[in-house]
C-alpha cells in the first residue's frame, strides 16, 4: 500500500501544468526546425538546397542534416518518446485534477456563514417565503438543489466542467491519431500509360508497421484533359478501376483533382500526366511509336518529337496539348502541316495519320488510418468549445434569525447570472 502511495504521488508530477507546458514547448520547437527542414526526401534534394559550399549563419547543410537526422525529425524515437511523455502528462491530470474537480463539483457544499465578498454576489433578505417554496423557485430556474435544514445549496452548469475534459481528449486523441497514421500509413506515386494496369508498387514512404496491399491491382481505362477557352488547362480526368484477387469486389470512377476514389482504406488521387510519345502510321504501313521529350517555354509546355523517315527526309512534330493540332515541320525547321489525330495528312508526297496522342496519368495512393481518430479529435475539440460557453453558477441560502442571507458567483456570463439573482430577488419580495 505504501509502494502504491509513494508511486502514484511520484506520478502525479507528470501531471504537473508547468511540467506540461514546457513539454509542450520542446514538441513545439521540435516541430518547427520539422517545418523549416523538408522532412522525407531522398538524400539528392538536401545535397542539392543544402550544399557544403554555403556561408549561411548556422552552418545548416546536407552533412549536418544527415547526422542528426533532421530529416527524420517525426520518425525519430526522441519525438515519439517526448508525445508518449506528454499524453501520460494530460491522462494523469486528467484523472488526478480534473475528473475529480468534476467529481467536487457535483456535492453539495452548504455555507454556514455567508459574508459580504467582492467576488461573489451577496445580499440580505427578510424571510417571507419557506425554503422549500425558494427550493422549488430555483429548480424551476434549471437549478439542482440541496437542502438541509437552515441550508440550500444550488448550482447549475455542469456541463461546462467537462471542457477542459473534452479538451484533454481531443489532444490526446489528435496524439495518438498522429502516430498511428505515422506508423502504419504509406504513400505510392505511380505514372500509368492510358489503358495500361498497374499495382501498389512504387512506394515513397511507409510507416515501420504499414502493409501494403499485394491483392489489389488497378487500370486506367482513359485519360482524358478539359480545356478553357485559351486553351489552358481546366482539369484532367482519369477512368479508374480497381479491383481484389478474387474478382469479386471492384469499383470504377472518374477521378480528377480534388475527386478521389476509395476502396477498402485505400484513397487514389489524380496528381499529375505527362505525354510519352505519339503512335502514328506512315505510307499507310503498320503503326509505329515516337517518344516525345517535353519543352518549356515561357511557363508553356511543349512536346517534341523526331520521325526519320529516310536518310535526307526527317520530319519534327510539336504537340501543345492532347486534343488540339499537331504542328508538322522538316528538317530545316520549315513549317509545313497541322495534322489531327485520326485524320489521313499528306506530307511530301507521303501519306501520314496520327492514330493516338500516348498519355499517363500520375496517381497518388494512400492508406492512412489514423485519419478518422485525427477527425475525432476535431470533433471533440469543437465540443469542448461549445461546453465552455456554458457558465457554473453556485447559489448559497442561509437562514440566520429569520434573515435570509443569499450570495452566489458564476465563472463566465456574469449578466446572465446578475439576471438570474435580480429574478429571485423578485421573487423574494
Amino acid at each position: 500500500m505504501k509502494f502504491k502511495f509513494v508511486f502514484w504521488n511520484q506520478l502525479k508530477y507528470l501531471g504537473n501544468l508547468t511540467f506540461s507546458i514546457v513539454l509542450l514547448l520542446i514538441i513545439s520547437l521540435i516541430s518547427l526546425v520539422g517545418t523549416i527542414i523538408e522532412q522525407d526526401n531522398n538524400l539528392e534534394y538536401y545535397q542539392e538546397k543544402y550544399p557544403l559550399d554555403t556561408n549561411n549563419l548556422f552552418a545548416l547543410n546536407w552533412e549536418v542534416i544527415e547526422q542528426f537526422k533532421l530529416n527524420q525529425i517525426y520518425n525519430s524515437w526522441l519525438f515519439l518518446g517526448l508525445l508518449l511523455i506528454f499524453s501520460l502528462s494530460l491522462i494523469i491530470c486528467t484523472f488526478s485534477t480534473q475528473l475529480p474537480s468534476l467529481k467536487n463539483a457535483r456535492q453539495w457544499k452548504f455555507k454556514r456563514n455567508i459574508s459580504i465578498n467582492k467576488q461573489l454576489y451577496s445580499q440580505n433578505y427578510n424571510l417571507f417565503k419557506s425554503f422549500s417554496t425558494i427550493g422549488c423557485y430555483m429548480n424551476q430556474s434549471e437549478y439542482y438543489i440541496f437542502y438541509q435544514k437552515y441550508y440550500l445549496y444550488c448550482y447549475k452548469g455542469l456541463q461546462g466542467k467537462l471542457a477542459p475534459i473534452f479538451v484533454h481528449l481531443s489532444i490526446l486523441l489528435l496524439l495518438s491519431g498522429s502516430v498511428t497514421s505515422l506508423l502504419t500509413s504509406f504513400s505510392i506515386q505511380e505514372m500509368v500509360p492510358a489503358g495500361e494496369m498497374f499495382n501498389m508498387q512504387n512506394v515513397i514512404n511507409s510507416g515501420s508497421l504499414s502493409s501494403i496491399p499485394n491483392n489489389i491491382s488497378g487500370r486506367v481505362n482513359n485519360f482524358e484533359i478539359d480545356y478553357y477557352s485559351n486553351r489552358s488547362i481546366k482539369q484532367f480526368y482519369s477512368f479508374i478501376t480497381l479491383k481484389d484477387n478474387t474478382h469479386q469486389n471492384f469499383k470504377k470512377k472518374l477521378i480528377s483533382v480534388n475527386d478521389p476514389l476509395y476502396f477498402k482504406d485505400l484513397t487514389i488521387y489524380q496528381t499529375d500526366w505527362q505525354i510519352n510519345g505519339i503512335r502514328l502510321e506512315v505510307n499507310d504501313k503498320k503503326s509505329i511509336q515516337i517518344p516525345v521529350k517535353k519543352l518549356d517555354n515561357n511557363n508553356q509546355a511543349y512536346w517534341f518529337a523526331n520521325l526519320q523517315y529516310n536518310k535526307t527526309n526527317s520530319y519534327s512534330f510539336i504537340i501543345s496539348n492532347i486534343d488540339g493540332n499537331i504542328a508538322c515541320y522538316n528538317r530545316e525547321g520549315r513549317f509545313l502541316h497541322l495534322l489531327q489525330v485520326k485524320q489521313r495528312n499528306t506530307i511530301d508526297y507521303v501519306p501520314i495519320k496520327i492514330t493516338d496522342i500516348l498519355t499517363s496519368t500520375g496517381l497518388q495512393i494512400k492508406q492512412d488510418s489514423g485519419v478518422w481518430i485525427i477527425y475525432l479529435s476535431f470533433l471533440f475539440l469543437m465540443l469542448s468549445i461549445l461546453i465552455s460557453y456554458i457558465s457554473y453558477s453556485q447559489v448559497w441560502l442561509t437562514i440566520d434569525h429569520s434573515i435570509l442571507k443569499i450570495s452566489g458567483t458564476t465563472n463566465r456570463a456574469e449578466i446572465n447570472f446578475e439576471e438570474d439573482m435580480y429574478k429571485l430577488k423578485k421573487f423574494l419580495l
